[in-house]
Order: structure tokens, then sequence, then C-alpha cells
């Protein structure tokens, strides 16, 4: 008797369940995440690979995609060779690809941290990446930034899927022809539309890399200030 295929809600069940048990320390979050940039859903097993999607990955700007779930990498220094699980893989905008790994903890100066930083670093060489180690100096100063981030990350996923054409053109010939503001001004001009809708398409685009908006002094919200660079 042919055994009946899982379900798609089955196999996402059996992931996250997967990803919950193999966790480094049991007390970490989990988070199921939408990605924008990737155009698919992410599973990450701390917080500080939350820290790390948002700032330097998905809202990046010099990012095109990425990979959180590589295959593993072998690298060697004088002593051993390695196998390493990247937590991603980056393609950026100027044809440059880049390694990361997010590790717990402060410094890369200790003689392990050297050692394998070494080894990961001539590992990427080889393969005309860069090595990038992020750790709690990296992330800590990112953290309130990247939750801020949460909001429109949030909306532009509401709209996954839904290309809303009509809606996009019309909303990008109000930016090309402001050139910055902020949210509340596009809103009033594009009252005929859904505001979530218009709101998760301005999120999108910010994502993308055509709009930049910016949440280093404030939380996402109708003053929100915008540019547009097209």
């Amino acid at each position: 008797m042919t055994k009946p295929k899982a379900s798609l809600k089955s196999s996402l069940r059996k992931t996250v369940i997967g990803a919950y048990r193999a966790r480094g320390k049991g007390k970490s979050n989990l988070w199921l995440v939408t990605s924008i940039k990737t155009n698919q859903d992410w599973i990450l097993p701390s917080d500080r690979q939350l820290v790390h999607w948002i700032y330097y990955l998905e809202t990046n700007q010099d990012v095109i995609d990425f990979d959180l779930a590589p295959e593993p990498i072998l690298s060697h220094d004088d002593n051993e060779v390695r196998s390493t699980e990247l937590d991603a893989i980056v393609n950026l905008k100027n044809k440059h690809q880049e390694w990361h790994e997010v590790k717990a903890g402060k410094g890369k100066d200790g003689a392990t941290n050297r050692s394998q930083f070494l080894a990961q670093a001539a590992a990427s060489s080889k393969n005309q990446a860069s090595y990038l180690r992020f750790d709690d100096d990296d992330l800590k100063s990112k953290v309130k930034v990247s939750m801020r981030w949460l909001k429109p990350i949030s909306f532009a996923s509401a709209i996954k899927g839904q290309e809303h054409l009509q809606c996009r053109t019309v909303l990008v010939m109000h930016l090309k022809n402001l050139k910055s503001g902020n949210i509340r001004q596009i809103l009033d001009l594009m009252i005929e539309y859904d505001s979530d809708v218009v709101i998760g398409l301005i999120s999108r685009l910010a994502i993308e890399g055509i709009l930049n908006v910016d949440l280093n002094k404030c939380t996402f919200g109708l003053l929100s200030p915008w540019k547009y660079h097209g």
C-alpha cells in the first residue's frame, strides 16, 4: 500500500519541530519569518539570528539575495579540518559574495576564535567570497533599529504573492514626483487605495532598495521619512 504524501502543513510542522530541537541552547527563541528579498520563509534559531537577518540581510540595500540554509563547507588550519555550517551565503549588488556566521559571546581575538576565523577566511577566499563573523559586539547596537523594522516587514509579508500592479504604478509615480517626504503624504495622495496595501508596497520597495526609509531615530509610522532612489 502506497504511503500518502505528507501535506504542506504537516511538512512545515515537522520542519519547525526539527529546528526547535536542533537549537544550540534549549532556551533560545525560534523565529519563523517571511523574507520579501528571497520570496520564501525561513526558520531562525535565535534572537541573534533574527537581528542579523533583519539588519544585515533583509533591509540591507546592498544585498540582492541570500541563503540561510547552505550546505556545510570545509575549511582547515594548521591543526585540523573543519566542517562549518554557515548561517548565510549572501549575494551583493556589486556581484560579490559574503559568507556569514553568527556567534554568541563577545570578542574575536582569542586563540581558538582567531584560528577558526583564519580557516574560514581562507576557505571563503578560495571561492572568491568574503568571510564575516557577527558576535554580540556587532549585534547589540543593531537591536533597536532591527525591532523597528519588524512592523514594515509585517506589512510587506501581508501582501506576499500579490502584485497590486496598478497601485504600485501609481505609488512609484508619486514617489518619483515627490523624491522625499513622509508616509502620511503618500497615503493622502492615494486615498482611493487600501492603506494597508499602500504601506505594504512602501515596505516592499524599501526592502528592494528602491526606497530608503529611515528608522534610526523613530519607529515606523505615518511620519517616517523616506527618500526615493529609483
